[in-house]
C-alpha cells in the first residue's frame, strides 16, 4: 500500500503517553496506536513497524513542538 500525501503523527497523551496515527491526505485517521506508550522511544518503534506497509507516508513529530496530537 503506498504512502502518498499519507502522514504518521507521533503526539504525546498526557493522560496515557505517546501514542502515534496514520492520517490521510484529507485528515482523517487511517490507524493509530492501540494504547499510549511510557516511553517515546516505544512508541517510534510501534510506529515504524506500521510505517514499512506504507512507504512514502511522512512522519510528523508533534512532541518537538509540544503540541497535543
Amino acid at each position: 500500500m503506498t504512502g502518498k500525501g499519507r502522514k504518521f503523527v507521533l503526539y504525546r497523551d498526557f493522560k496515557t503517553g505517546y501514542r502515534w496515527r496514520l492520517r490521510s491526505p484529507t485528515g482523517e485517521t487511517l490507524a493509530a496506536s492501540a494504547s499510549g506508550h511510557r516511553e517515546k522511544s516505544a512508541c517510534e518503534a510501534e510506529l515504524r513497524i506500521f510505517a514499512a506497509d506504507h512507504p512514502g507516508a511522512g512522519i510528523l513529530d508533534a512532541t518537538a513542538r509540544g503540541t497535543v496530537g
